[in-house]
């Protein structure tokens, strides 16, 4: 994949996962207006819970799909992507069918377990209404990354960044101001799943078929197995599931040891911060098969410089977001509603901490692609462990702020760790230096900027809106002037209306 079919890629990625953050947080202000902390609080402890068991139930297999369709690519071969796609379709399936039927079942214990004071009976509502979808969210999840190996970073970022997201988001709204309650939001949440699996098999069949006619073009013992493919997968089955309990962890012990107020405004203050994440996911969906192909062919010196290309890009689309939510954190969350204004200083030091892990760089895709996944699987035990630990000690003495403290720590370590080993184990190298003027630029004008706004138009939308799009025109014109300085004058030759000038 050359440089400008990257950046491509990369921009296909990015748009698609801005439009599915902009969506994502539209639900959120719906929920949050119409239901209040308190609802929006069992609302996300609900979607937290199928998150994770989904994920969960996807064992791994995405990291697995990628890597061993890549590496097959990587030396010319055919005919045996269709059998990877199986490897991990059908196992998926048949464990998420048997969890479906587990979570039905055991529906009242677990909602006595993770409710929060008398919202047992809602949750337990919530929990069987998910149970059928379950498997069925879990399969989406294989045959979408499947359909970014066949069908191209398009086909993925329409089906999941774009038509899902949608769907969502047209059916909360009817839910919720039809019923107005936290069941009928998240069940409408729930409603377009079977629909787009269908439609995820119809994208896959045609490559699919062709490739399985190649079947016995080649040759190889090197070729992928059920035994080779699970071999990496059982690790990265952990690791993927930890990585989703770490993410959603935090919600549902502030939803059990806290008010269900205090969990919604948590609730909505992380999923604000997270959206942030969109260039990360962006960044990784393109360049994770171009990093598996470098890693399997042994190049680090280039895998090297396409890290810090990707770092640097990162920073540049992702800091800007971050340093808005710290100088003008409180006009952002006033768009859920009044009372998730609180959440303002304990976002603020969460996305602080998020802004170091961008920094940091790709550091999960390249343990993955680069066949870690054990070790990754060790980093993400320890980071769940001390998530869950910090929140359970810290959350009933200090409540949203020591989750948000334990929140830091977690990314620190997990970091940390993942920095140690790719840099120094691996030997792909970050180069800092490279990243001092990507990091200023956000810093100047949506740091001190948003501050200077936040300052002189206090809390309200006026001064979101009118400083949003102010320091926006200011990063644009600075991003252009900059843009060979910066190493990005390659982005904007894919920009419609832009890209003949650059």
């Amino acid at each position: 994949m050359g440089a400008e079919r990257l950046a491509r890629s990369g921009l296909i990625s990015l748009t698609g996962s801005a439009f599915a953050a902009v969506a994502a947080l539209v639900v959120t202000s719906i929920v949050g207006n119409l239901l209040g902390a308190s609802g929006t609080g069992l609302f996300f402890q609900a979607v937290g819970i199928f998150t994770i068991l989904t994920q969960v139930l996807r064992l791994g297999t995405n990291s697995g799909v990628v890597r061993f369709i890549s590496a097959e690519r990587a030396f010319d071969r055919t005919g045996a992507e269709w059998r990877i796609v199986l490897y991990a379709v059908v196992p998926v399936a048949a464990v998420s069918a048997c969890a479906s039927i587990v979570l039905w079942l055991g529906a009242p214990g677990l909602a006595r377990w993770l409710a929060g004071p008398g919202e047992a009976s809602s949750l337990e509502e919530l929990l069987q209404a998910m149970s059928p979808y379950v498997a069925v969210g879990a399969v989406i999840g294989v045959l979408q990354i499947a359909a970014r190996m066949l069908r191209g970073v398009g086909a993925f970022t329409l089906l999941q960044s774009v038509l899902l997201p949608a769907s969502r988001l047209l059916t909360v709204l009817i839910g919720t101001v039809v019923a107005l309650s936290a069941s009928a939001a998240f069940q409408a949440w729930l409603w377009p799943l079977p629909f787009w699996l269908l439609v995820s098999i119809l994208v896959i069949t045609a490559p699919f078929v062709r490739d399985f006619r190649l079947r016995h073009r080649f040759r190889d013992d090197r070729r992928a197995t059920f035994r080779s493919f699970w071999r990496f997968n059982l690790p990265r089955a952990l690791g993927a599931s930890l990585e989703s309990v770490l993410e959603w962890a935090d919600v549902l012990i502030v939803a059990a040891l806290a008010s269900p107020e205090v969990a919604g405004v948590y609730a909505v203050a992380t999923r604000t911060v997270r959206v942030g994440g969109i260039v990360d996911k962006a960044m990784r969906v393109a360049v994770a098969p171009r990093t598996s192909s470098l890693l399997a062919r042994g190049e680090l010196t280039e895998s090297s410089r396409l890290h810090v290309r990707v770092v640097r890009a990162m920073i540049l689309l992702n800091w800007p977001f971050y340093f808005l939510l710290i100088s003008m954190g409180g006009s952002v969350l006033l768009v859920f509603g009044p009372e998730f204004v609180q959440g303002w200083a304990p976002m603020a030091l969460m996305a602080a901490a998020t802004m170091l892990q961008t920094a940091a760089g790709m550091l999960q895709s390249i343990l993955l692609q680069g066949g870690r996944s054990t070790w990754q699987m060790y980093n993400k035990s320890l980071a769940v462990t001390i998530s869950i630990a910090g929140n359970l000690l810290l959350v009933p003495l200090l409540g949203i702020w020591g989750a948000a403290i334990t929140w830091v720590v977690v990314v620190v370590v997990d970091n940390a760790l993942a920095a140690h080993q790719v840099h120094r184990r691996m030997g792909v190298h970050l180069a800092p230096r490279a990243l001092i003027v990507p990091a200023l630029l956000p810093l100047v004008v949506f740091g001190i900027g948003g501050a200077a706004f936040s300052w002189w138009g206090g809390v309200g939308f006026a001064s979101l809106i009118v400083g949003t799009a102010t320091l926006s025109a200011v990063y644009a014109v600075v991003l252009w002037a900059l843009r060979r300085r910066i190493g990005i004058a390659g982005l904007w030759r894919h920009v419609p209306f832009i890209g003949r000038f650059a």
